[in-house]
């Protein structure tokens, strides 16, 4: 099942807004026309840079963990998303959504897909380093 952008997208997202708005701010307030080639270059820069970091920390990611009790791990995670501000919002039959409570900065989702003795869990990558890290002490 497929959760969220891949790295291509994303990294084309972050790096058209960020050349497009440096090439734009390099014309109108730095006063260099575009022929001049300076807006372009800059843009082109600037657009690697950010959709570099930007795929880095906001593409989407799965973790695949082993579970041995599916209701164990379901209360497990559950509480650990608590603790980090999530709460379940919806469960389609094998799929679990977590949404950050309203009124936050991140309002990223986090998705968990049950199969058999396996979990899938989905978010941004940013997201689920800290997911996994929370899981990891606790032995799920």
């Amino acid at each position: 099942m497929q959760f969220g952008p891949g790295v291509l997208p994303t990294f084309l997202y972050y790096f058209t807004a960020t050349a497009v708005i440096v090439g734009f701010v390099t014309i109108r307030g730095l006063h260099f026309g575009s022929e001049t080639g300076v807006p372009q270059i800059l843009g082109v820069i600037a657009g690697l840079i950010a959709g570099g970091l930007g795929t880095s920390f906001n593409r989407t990611t799965t973790l695949t963990v082993s579970v041995a009790s599916r209701k164990k791990f379901v209360n497990q995670l559950e509480s650990t998303l608590s603790q980090m501000g999530y709460e379940k919002t919806a469960e389609e039959g094998e799929v679990l959504t977590f949404e950050r409570s309203a009124g936050t900065l991140s309002p990223s989702k986090i998705y968990v897909q049950l199969e058999g003795e396996t979990a899938t869990i989905a978010s941004r990558a940013r997201i689920l380093r800290q997911v996994k890290q929370a899981l990891e002490p606790s032995g799920v």
